[in-house]
């Protein structure tokens, strides 16, 4: 009995060890998904995008603040002028650009839309990285070939979204409809083009901030550190840009609402818990194991809005986000069958990380970038 008992103790932890990792994805896409749903309806009341920005990073870095000061203790002395620029300008565009971009096209569509936006992050900034040359085409390879073929459906995947409607799927009933969200569908319906060019800016910025964080952390390796003083910075540059734009303080008032639940659902778990979980994953498995889960995200937040908030799907959408995922699937298998294994670990840490997840969020899962200048930069 002692045996057998024994077997079966072990057979379980081997479970448990099978299913950490992708029960770790599960759980940062579930999160992922909350964060897209109450963002929309935070910003469908009308509150001040970068006072939100703000309260969430300063939220982020108390998070990551005992990670730095503990596991990376000591480190802030290698801090210099160049570091801080690179620190600044990684806040401008993964936080203060891309999230702020993100937020304002949140409210002139709506979760599903812009959820599907982010997908497009690794097929940007790959298409960046060949523009700059730090990538190249591969037509030469079956691999290469299958990731144009990829990028190519993830971009006609967003115009089909973009520019197609077709039949309207109704998924509730009208007795749903709260003031919130006829708000939302009204947003959707009048500021579809003008959400359109934001997304697409967010998505700009995110792949920017790839390249940016990648150059951060090749001259200051230290993952929770770099975090802490970007959302440090970020948090600086939205109360600026926050003021600019509207400093009524009514706007910058928190209160006990969905509006402080969200910065602290988004700061706490979306940028501390979140960027744990990846950060523990990507070594194990790798990046493109954790960008193998984005789609989840969008198919959660698809049925959730849905079901929850908005009633309505159209066919147009569903094609889209059907050719994007597929195109996303794409380019990530002939990213993987296109380079030798070790080149692999080391562009794709580059490249591909951060979709987030990210976004959506989340903006701090793709820290474990590796070897960032062996294969695209000159030496230091």
């Amino acid at each position: 009995m002692g045996g057998e008992g024994g077997a079966g103790e072990k057979k379980g932890k081997q479970i448990l060890e099978l299913l950490k990792d992708p029960l770790s994805m599960i759980l940062v896409q579930v999160l992922t998904t909350g964060m897209f749903l109450l963002s929309k309806v935070v910003l469908n009341k009308g509150h001040s995008v970068f006072a939100i920005l703000t309260y969430r990073c300063i939220v982020g870095a108390l998070f990551v603040s005992p990670f730095a000061l503990y596991i990376e203790r000591g480190k802030w002395k290698e801090l210099n002028w160049m570091v801080v620029f690179w620190i600044f300008l990684n806040a401008l565009m993964g936080i203060t650009g891309a999230m702020g971009f993100y937020y304002y096209g949140l409210c002139d569509t709506n979760a599903t839309y812009a959820a599907s936006f982010l997908n497009l992050v690794p097929v940007l900034t790959f298409l960046f990285a060949v523009v700059v040359r730090l990538e190249r085409l591969g037509f030469d390879s079956r691999g290469g070939r299958i990731k144009i073929l990829g990028t190519i459906l993830c971009v006609g995947g967003a115009m089909v979204i973009s520019m197609y409607n077709g039949v309207t799927i109704h998924m509730t009933s009208p007795k749903w409809e709260t003031n919130t969200v006829k708000k939302g569908l009204d947003d959707f319906s009048n500021h579809k083009v003008r959400g359109t060019l934001f997304l697409i800016a967010s998505c700009l910025c995110f792949s920017t901030w790839v390249i940016v964080q990648a150059k951060l952390l090749q001259r200051y390796p230290f993952k929770y550190c770099a975090t802490m003083y970007t959302c440090v910075a970020a948090s600086l540059q939205s109360a600026v840009l926050g003021l600019i734009l509207n400093a009524s303080r009514s706007k910058w008032i928190l209160k006990w609402n969905l509006e402080l639940l969200l910065v602290v659902y988004s700061g706490a778990l979306n940028t501390g818990a979140v960027f744990c979980l990846i950060s523990w994953v990507v070594p194990r498995k790798g990046p493109s194991y954790a960008t193998m889960f984005n789609a989840l995200s969008l198919i959660l937040t698809t049925i959730s809005e849905a079901v929850f908030m908005i009633g309505d799907v159209t066919v147009g959408s569903l094609i889209g986000i059907t050719m994007i995922i597929g195109g996303l699937y794409a380019y990530l298998w002939g990213r993987e069958h296109q380079l030798p294994s070790k080149q692999i670990r080391d562009e794709e840490s580059i490249i591909e990380v951060s979709t987030s997840q990210r976004v959506e969020e989340d903006v701090y899962c793709s820290q474990e970038i590796e070897n960032l200048s062996v294969q695209y930069q000159n030496p230091r």
